[in-house]
């Protein structure tokens, strides 16, 4: 009880001006509006000083006080989302995209000893690892294909296949075997000769 009192009697001294004994009364404050400083007292803007000022004019004057009625831009709805494009919960492409030229693309930043990257171009496609060293390259011009490790497969389908240092050949188109000496002479020969 004693603190209420307190309250009320600390509350009424707040509100109390101090030079007359009587209550505090609040008054909303008026802001009068002043022109720009060195400018001349003006409420309307016309074509040419619209325009002079690169705001564009218009046919009349336009009043600082209203603003002239302006239309909203029609609604579009986007027809092509990128939900019926792609699954994002599950990662997955769920209709063909249509690709645009570019320049290339590069996939992962190479840092020596940290991270290899892929780059895509017109020319072709090349990977390479941590170290810098071309893992795998293949070229779109000549459609050939150059691969530092193991390539598996349950099939391969190849006209010629050198293999080691080019010593080895099997040659698909005339069904033979072909094993080189040192000079490039074929030593051995299984199947057409």
């Amino acid at each position: 009880m004693i603190a209420r009192k307190f309250l009320e009697l600390k509350i009424c001294l707040l509100n109390m001006d101090p030079t007359t004994g009587q209550d505090k009364v609040y008054t909303a404050e008026t802001i009068q509006d002043n022109p720009f400083p060195a400018q001349p007292d003006q409420t309307t803007v016309t074509d040419q000083q619209a325009t002079a000022s690169g705001v564009g004019g218009s046919a009349s004057q336009s009043n600082a006080a209203t603003i002239p009625e302006q239309t909203f831009p029609a609604l579009k709805i986007a027809n092509e989302l990128l939900s019926n494009s792609l699954n994002t919960r599950t990662k997955k492409i769920i209709q063909e995209f249509a690709f645009t030229p570019s320049g290339a693309i590069q996939i992962g930043k190479f840092l020596a000893g940290i991270s290899g990257d892929v780059r895509i171009s017109p020319e072709g496609i090349i990977g390479r690892n941590m170290l810098g060293d071309t893992t795998f390259a293949l070229d779109s011009e000549t459609g050939d294909a150059v691969f530092a490790g193991i390539i598996q497969g349950l099939s391969l389908i190849a006209g010629l296949v050198n293999l080691g240092d080019g010593s080895i050949q099997i040659d698909g188109i005339n069904r033979r075997m072909l094993f080189f000496d040192d000079n490039g002479v074929p030593i051995i020969v299984i199947g057409n000769v």
